[in-house]
């Protein structure tokens, strides 16, 4: 996610810093923004990421940070059990902020453009044949571009007062995977696009040799399903009006596109 370009924010990967760095770099922080990443190649990754959010949340208390912003998401396992360790590591890590009382804005963000072509990479079927097996059936799935989230992160913090203590579900579109398939079909035109309408169970089998975590992003595809992610497009432009369609993005990003499908 780049926020690189947000005046008077730094970014650190605090994964690779030892103790002592974190606590330096928060101490003279008014703001921090958190947004922690599940490395489905650990065993134990739902556990070592709740470890490093609540650790980093520790500082942000210790350091008397003003505002922190944190990218979270619902709890899967409690709200329909199904276990999407990338979900419930990042909502037990919101608990763990609520819990010691830091001044907190979450985030929840939906799928991003990018992962359509990247981590849900459309599989071939001919020459100009590719197939879209996101299991989402007929339902819409709430989506952003990576690009529009630091806007959105710096107008919270501009407004803190407005924006703590509150939870913004975010989104840039929300399209039914057979209207993903029609955008990408009309801007990469010859090659066409399709649903390929598989279940989530048939996703992770498929899946599960080439992706790491399948059995969670199936989980959390289910979970969409079931549960309405309160996602508002409205809301979203309030924070960003420059937030950019799914439709935008791919015209200007086709280049890019046919790139990662080859």
């Amino acid at each position: 996610m780049n926020i690189d370009f947000i005046e008077g924010i730094e970014t650190y990967n605090m994964s690779s810093m030892k103790d002592k760095s974190i606590n330096e770099v928060l101490q003279d922080a008014s703001f921090c923004f958190i947004y922690t990443l599940t490395n489905f190649d650990d065993p134990n990754c739902i556990d070592t990421e709740i470890s490093l959010g609540c650790q980093i949340a520790d500082y942000c208390k210790s350091s008397n940070v003003q505002h922190v912003v944190f990218c979270s998401q619902l709890h899967s396992n409690n709200i329909c059990s199904l276990m999407a360790r990338h979900l419930v590591a990042k909502a037990e890590i919101e608990k763990y902020m609520r819990d010691i009382g830091l001044p907190l804005t979450c985030l929840i963000l939906p799928v991003f453009y990018q992962d359509i072509c990247e981590t849900f990479k459309p599989t071939r079927w001919d020459t100009s044949v590719y197939y879209i097996d996101i299991p989402m059936g007929k339902t819409p799935l709430d989506l952003i571009s990576r690009d529009d989230i630091g806007p959105i992160v710096l107008k919270v913090m501009q407004h803190s007062q407005e924006y703590l203590s509150k939870s913004l579900s975010v989104c840039g579109d929300k399209l039914c995977v057979q209207e993903i398939a029609t955008v990408l079909s009309k801007w990469l035109h010859p090659i066409i696009f399709k649903d390929k309408q598989i279940s989530p169970f048939e996703f992770q089998q498929k899946r599960c040799t080439e992706l790491k975590g399948s059995n969670d992003y199936a989980a959390m595809f289910q979970f969409f399903q079931r549960v309405d992610q309160r996602y508002n497009l409205l809301n979203s432009k309030k924070l960003n009006p420059e937030v950019i369609s799914f439709n935008d993005w791919v015209m200007v990003n086709v280049e890019k596109i046919k790139d990662l499908l080859k």
